[in-house]
């Protein structure tokens, strides 16, 4: 058996489209017997239950009385005392709501922002607390945090030998693992695709590894896509991973399952990194997949029941890898081979197959920029078809959108929303980005999405090197003193600081931008990213200060609940609140 995991955590409201489209591309070929989990949103369900978590409450109970008895309490254990203090008087205050916050979620109240936001909070509150006897580890709706660094093998590896701490090893091996050494598998996939994932996903493989050492385990994702060199020259990763596929992994899976059951030679499968003699071996040149020949991703076995959502929101691809390629910032043309595409009639034909057999009519694209052309066609298709869905996805700002009444045609699709990585509004900021984008596109753009009824979401960078406060402050007075955008239905803003990634054109060149003394940690093997020195603009401490003021600011004006906290909630929102308007404006279109 072929067993496909991805592991805690990601955001509740959909699955992710790794395992389906694997699970769809090995059905395809003839491998049929593929099981695929989603451990993110079990255990986010598991532990949002009194009945499930009582025995965690009862260790609470007794790991306060342990430390209460003790003559001495070093800072930690102070520390911890308190917070085992806190759960125990907030758990049985919310022991009978926990469940019912789910339910909320799950029904038509999730549509009153109210119970919607009551709901969430009691959830993050609960999982705050219930795990309190794992301190100073904490677990929330979209998210963790350990004290152990995912940036550092060695860390990693202690986290292993910490369950006390790190609740990934004690409920993946109480719950999880036992019932996945029962299935006669022969290779475990565990997707790994951010850096939150990966102390739980490798947590999983070393727990599988040490039950059944004859299965093969291979991790994918983006993540270690940007670690090859790392693992290159040798990593105690493979005492409990067999090999990794980096890049894109269809194929490479099927040739892995194909070799494993065959032959067992490893060099015959692309993109592979394995160990083989004690040498590391790593199969290049890098292969990359035919977008058109890919089936429709195969969700049969997602648990869909569980998410936090009252229908269905599934994720679609259209592309990969990005056509722009010049941002100075980006590590996306890193992550990929290069930019490729699926044609709109296969995609178009992708969202007729999902709605008819999940019964979805909700779909968030994945692509990191979605091409122009291609959504022009698309959309043009869609209504052909009168294929009635509603959708979201990420693009650039580009004055070719604006041609043709080309966004008229998006909306008539179904498009409720766009999300655009604006980055700064201002015009030197985005030269240095070389983001290749007029203000004055962006203006019209924002017109014209205010016009039609298209939901906007802006993400602003703050801290590009050269960047200074006034800078960033152009681009956050023109989303903020902007009371038409503030009042567009839907709309939503995020701010990011400004990290230097590996593989980025600023990390190859950064005198460019007057960067210097790029270093990281010394234990960081598996780090992502830089800290540097700046010759000009913010600094990191200033930018920093910036950013927590733009945050705050951001926070006053736009409500984070639901369009700020989930893209895939707000679509919802959209599709509910405004049916009646978009019904109207589709008509006034028509006209």
């Amino acid at each position: 058996m072929i067993y496909l995991v991805f592991p805690s955590s990601w955001h509740p409201s959909q699955p992710y489209l790794s395992l389906p489209a694997l699970k769809g591309f090995l059905n395809q070929h003839g491998i049929t017997d593929v099981v695929q989990r989603d451990l993110a949103i079990e255990l986010l369900d598991h532990l949002c239950s009194w009945k499930n978590t009582q025995p965690l409450y009862d260790r609470i109970l007794k790991d306060l009385h342990q430390l209460g008895s003790k003559p001495f309490l070093t800072d930690i254990e102070k520390e911890k005392f308190e917070k085992l203090r806190e759960a125990e008087e907030i758990i049985p205050a919310l022991k009978d709501q926990i469940d019912g916050a789910k339910t909320i979620l799950r029904t038509e109240e999730f549509y009153q922002v109210d119970r919607y936001m009551e709901a969430l909070k009691i959830i993050d509150v609960w999982l705050d607390n219930i795990l309190a006897s794992y301190y100073p580890s904490q677990l929330t709706v979209i998210g963790s945090q350990l004290r152990f660094s995912p940036y550092s093998t060695q860390e990693i590896l202690d986290s292993f030998k910490h369950p006390e701490e790190n609740f990934f090893y004690d409920l993946y091996k109480q719950h999880y693992v036992p019932d996945i050494i029962k299935e006669d598998i022969d290779i475990l996939g565990i997707s790994i695709t951010s850096v939150e994932q990966i102390i739980p996903g490798l947590t999983l493989a070393h727990l599988i590894k040490e039950a059944r050492p004859k299965i093969h385990i291979t991790v994918g994702g983006s993540v270690f896509t940007k670690l090859v060199d790392v693992l290159e020259k040798g990593s105690p990763l493979f005492d409990f991973v067999d090999s990794f596929i980096v890049h894109e992994g269809e194929t490479p899976l099927l040739r892995l399952v194909e070799h494993l059951r065959g032959d067992g030679d490893l060099s015959q499968v692309p993109n592979l990194i394995y160990k083989k003699n004690g040498e590391v071996k790593v199969n290049r040149p890098f292969a990359k997949e035919e977008l058109n020949a890919l089936p429709t991703p195969d969700f049969d076995g997602m648990p869909f029941d569980l998410y936090l959502t009252p229908e269905r929101v599934l994720p679609i691809m259209g592309s990969r890898g990005c056509y722009w390629e010049k941002c100075a910032f980006c590590s996306i043309p890193f992550d990929h081979m290069d930019f490729h595409v699926r044609y709109a009639e296969t995609v178009v034909q992708d969202f007729k197959n999902l709605k008819e057999k999940y019964g979805c009519n909700y779909f968030f694209f994945t692509d990191e920029a979605l091409p122009i052309n291609f959504l022009k066609t698309f959309s043009e298709k869609l209504i052909e078809q009168n294929v009635d869905v509603q959708w979201t996805g990420e693009l650039k700002f580009e004055k070719s959108l604006l041609r043709d009444n080309r966004m008229e045609t998006l909306y008539k699709s179904g498009c409720r929303k766009l999300i655009f990585g604006m980055e700064s509004y201002n015009q030197r900021v985005l030269d240095a980005m070389k983001k290749g984008c007029p203000t004055e596109v962006i203006d019209k753009t924002v017109e014209e999405c205010i016009r039609i009824g298209i939901g906007m979401h802006f993400y602003i960078l703050v801290g590009f090197p050269t960047e200074t406060r006034d800078e960033v402050m152009d681009s956050v007075n023109f989303v903020m003193n902007n009371q038409a955008i503030l009042d567009s239905p839907g709309f939503s803003c995020i701010a990011s600081q400004f990290d230097l990634e590996k593989g980025t054109p600023l990390a190859k060149n950064p005198e460019e931008w007057g960067v210097y003394d790029l270093s990281n940690p010394p234990n960081h093997d598996l780090s992502l990213g830089f800290s540097y020195k700046i010759r000009e603009g913010l600094n990191a401490e200033q930018a920093t200060e910036v950013y927590q003021e733009v945050v705050q600011r951001i926070s006053r004006e736009v409500m984070t609940f639901p369009h700020n906290y989930s893209l895939a909630d707000g679509l919802l929102y959209l599709g509910y609140h405004e049916r009646e308007n978009i019904q109207e404006r589709i008509s006034a279109l028509s006209t």
